[in-house]
C-alpha cells in the first residue's frame, strides 16, 4: 500500500471514530434526557418543575378536576398578582383526591417549591395502615423515620439517600421553615400568600435535603389498624430557603438602588445662598 493510501486509511479510521464518538455521546444525551428524575414526586410533580408543566399534569389528571389559582400582590412587584400556588380537586366519588402546588416566587423563575396530595377515603371502607405503608416504601424506599403521627423520607437535590442517623438525630422530620396545608380551590382564583417573602431563618442541616412526609390517619387514639385519611408531601427546604435569600436580596438591592439615586440627586440640587 502507498504512503497516500495508508495516510488516506488513517484518516478514515479517524473520521469514523468521531462520528461514532458523536453518536454514543448523541445517544448517550437523549437517555439522560428521556431517564426519570430521581427526585420525588407526588402525582408526578415534583420541585424543580416549572409551573407551566405542573399544571398541565393537574389538568391532565382527571377529566373531573377542578383547579384554582392562588395569588397575591408581593412587595417590589407591583400591585399585579403573583401566582404563589395551585390547588386542584378531583370531583370523582371513585377516586377523591385534592392537591396542592406551592410555586416559588420572582425574581428568579418560577417552578414547583413543594407538592402535597390528600386522599380521603369512606369510613365504612378504610385501608390498612400497614398496606398503605408498603405502597409508600415502594414509590420513596425505606423511611428515614417512622412514627404514628408521621413517616418521613429524605433525599438531596440529586434524589440520593442521605444517611438517616444524622437525621433523626436533628429530628428533621419535625422541622419545616412554613406552614403548608393541602386544601381545595377556594375558586377559580383566591388570595394565597407565600411563606418566602419573610425573613431567612437560622439554618439547619435539615434544610440541605428534600422533605418527604405521609400522614397517616386512621380511626384515632391506639387503633392504628386502618387508614382513612392519607396526606402525602414533598418539600425542597434547600429550593425554599434559596427562593427565601434570592428574594431578600432583590429588596436589599433595591432598596440601595433608591438610596444611591436618592443621594444623586441631591448632589445634583442647587444649594442655597447663605
Amino acid at each position: 500500500m502507498t504512503a497516500r493510501g495508508l495516510r488516506a486509511r488513517t484518516l478514515l479510521a479517524i473520521a469514523t471514530c468521531a462520528l461514532l464518538g458523536h453518536i454514543a455521546s448523541a445517544q448517550a444525551k437523549q437517555a439522560a434526557a428521556s431517564a426519570p428524575s430521581a427526585i420525588p414526586d407526588v402525582a408526578g410533580i415534583r420541585p424543580g418543575m416549572s409551573a407551566e408543566e405542573a399544571y398541565k399534569l393537574l389538568k391532565a389528571r382527571n377529566p373531573n378536576i377542578r383547579i384554582g389559582i392562588g395569588q397575591i400582590p408581593i412587595p417590589a412587584f407591583g400591585e399585579k398578582p403573583i401566582v404563589t400556588e395551585m390547588r386542584a380537586v378531583v370531583e370523582d366519588r371513585s377516586a377523591p383526591e385534592t392537591l396542592t402546588v406551592w410555586l416559588t416566587i420572582p425574581p428568579g423563575k418560577q417552578v414547583v417549591l413543594a407538592v402535597g396530595r390528600v386522599l380521603e377515603y369512606d369510613p365504612s371502607q378504610p385501608l390498612l395502615r400497614s398496606k398503605v405503608l408498603d405502597g409508600l416504601r415502594e414509590k420513596y424506599g425505606p423511611e428515614t423515620e417512622n412514627s404514628l403521627a408521621q413517616v418521613y423520607w429524605a433525599f438531596d437535590e440529586q434524589g440520593r439517600r442521605p444517611e438517616a442517623a444524622p437525621l433523626r438525630q436533628a429530628n428533621c422530620g419535625a422541622i419545616a421553615p412554613a406552614s403548608l396545608n393541602v386544601g381545595a380551590p377556594q375558586g377559580v382564583t383566591y388570595p394565597a400568600p407565600s411563606s418566602l417573602i419573610y425573613p431567612v431563618q437560622q439554618d439547619s442541616a435539615c434544610n440541605a435535603y428534600i422533605r418527604v412526609t405521609a400522614e397517616i390517619v386512621g380511626a384515632g387514639g391506639l387503633d392504628q389498624t386502618y387508614a382513612r385519611r392519607i396526606t402525602v408531601m414533598v418539600w425542597d427546604l434547600h429550593l425554599h430557603r434559596q427562593a427565601q435569600q434570592a428574594y431578600q436580596a432583590y429588596l436589599a438591592n433595591g432598596a440601595k438602588a433608591q438610596s444611591e439615586s436618592e443621594l444623586a440627586k441631591a448632589k445634583q440640587r442647587t444649594v442655597p445662598k447663605f
